[in-house]
């Protein structure tokens, strides 16, 4: 396994002691969030900084690996050989590991599964995983103390079979997962933490037709298809962003399709006990498991947190800084997108669902009361971040946007 790649030396050291003095899983500090702005050659880090990394980072060991596959943590994914044994000098923090079998005959590989593991001093430094051959995915080696000290001081042995953890791409991580936290991955994760990007159904419970006749028509032909039922526990607990109370009137429907600001409070309250970083973790998990761990459901949940956070006339004035991280958490997952404009078209509308969720938002931004109770100042930092966010859009993909959108105009009859 080889690096071209990776930090300063003396940058490393700094990023890791920070890290670890800050014992925090989650948050990272700013000032490390500047000091992995620099590349450097990994060729030229001396014994005793690689020394400090190896004690200081995490490791996961990944046992009966098939041959051949591909392994991937964050941003970047190798094909394995036959020495490897996993990851080294991994930073505290979360971080999602993927892989993809191999297929020896046809040299394809099959379709991608991935985890998420949480690396934090002083006793969640050590992560094992291991082959199922019978279930074709990594399962969790849960430690005792006595097991997880015993592998620590045996993690020399396992040195020359690590590969590094790959420095140079963790700032674009970081960018990505800023608010991914423990605490809200566990409501969204399907119950045995396997992210599977293809459905896993249940054989067991997978019904068919006897009847062998012509059917009549299409609705008898559809009703003697196999019932296929995905197995509970690989199933994404994703926020259902749909529903409709059958008890509101017409024109509280009528509001609620104009202001969606009371359905996101009440997402909040049932989903992540009103903590309004709740929605902003399960917008950058959709994002990961799609962009890294190809499952299109997160894609099609990404695109439904965006719509219902530019939906909300009154949030804004409630929670100005959540908006003006959720516009940073926009900017840094659009740049990846930057020369593929028509991911963001609705094929049955024929419409840019993302251009118009954001002109939706910068139209509530421009229409909000200033008799309504906000704080100025974070107002102001909410205004510069959404003109930032139309400046990038403008130079990326050549979008512009009025303060009124023209179907919002009132008609002038002559």
């Amino acid at each position: 396994m080889k690096f071209s790649r990776m930090t300063n030396p003396i940058l490393i050291k700094f990023i890791f002691h920070e890290i670890v003095a800050s014992r925090s899983s989650v948050e990272i500090c700013p000032s490390i969030r500047q000091l992995v702005n620099h590349d450097f050659v990994f060729s030229d880090m001396n014994p005793d900084t690689a020394r400090q990394l190896f004690e200081n980072g995490g490791i996961l060991l990944v046992l009966d690996c098939p041959k051949e596959m591909e392994f991937g943590i964050d941003h970047y994914s190798w094909q394995i050989g036959p020495q490897f044994h996993g990851i080294k000098m991994i930073p505290p923090g979360l971080h999602f590991c993927y892989y993809s079998e191999r297929d020896l005959s046809t040299k394809q590989l099959a379709n991608r599964q991935g985890f998420f593991i949480r690396i934090r001093q002083p006793d969640e430094m050590f992560v094992v995983v291991r082959w199922s051959p019978s279930d074709n995915l990594f399962q969790r080696e849960y430690l005792t103390p006595d097991q997880y000290e015993t592998r620590r001081s045996q993690r020399y042995e396992f040195d020359r079979l690590l590969g590094q953890y790959p420095l140079d791409t963790y700032r674009q991580w970081l960018a990505l997962s800023s608010h991914l936290q423990s605490e809200f991955l566990e409501k969204l994760l399907p119950l045995n933490g396997h992210i599977c990007s293809s459905n896993v159904f249940d054989l067991n419970s997978t019904s068919q037709s006897n009847d062998f006749s012509v059917p009549k028509n299409l609705t008898e032909a559809e009703s003697r298809l196999p019932k296929m039922t995905i197995q509970p526990e690989y199933a994404l607990r994703l926020t259902e962003l749909s529903h409709q109370d059958k008890t509101h009137s017409a024109s509280d429907l009528t509001h609620s399709k104009l202001d969606r600001t009371e359905q996101l409070e009440q997402i909040l309250a049932e989903r992540f006990n009103s903590n309004a970083y709740g929605i902003l973790c399960e917008l950058e998990f959709s994002f990961v498991i799609f962009f890294l761990g190809q499952v299109y459901e997160g894609f099609e949940q990404w695109k439904r947190l965006i719509n219902l956070l530019c939906s909300c006339q009154r949030a804004f004035c409630r929670w100005p800084l959540i908006y003006i991280e959720f516009l940073q958490i926009i900017y840094f997952q659009l740049k990846y997108f930057v020369e593929d404009e028509q991911l963001f078209v609705d094929i049955h509308q024929q419409d840019n669902y993302l251009y118009k969720s954001l002109e939706n938002l910068f139209a509530n931004l421009s229409a909000w009361n200033t008799e309504e109770k906000m704080d100025e100042t974070n107002f102001d930092k909410l205004i510069q971040r959404a003109d930032k966010m139309k400046q990038f859009l403008s130079e990326t993909y050549q979008w512009t946007f009025e303060d009124e959108p023209d179907d919002e105009k009132p008609v002038v009859v002559e």
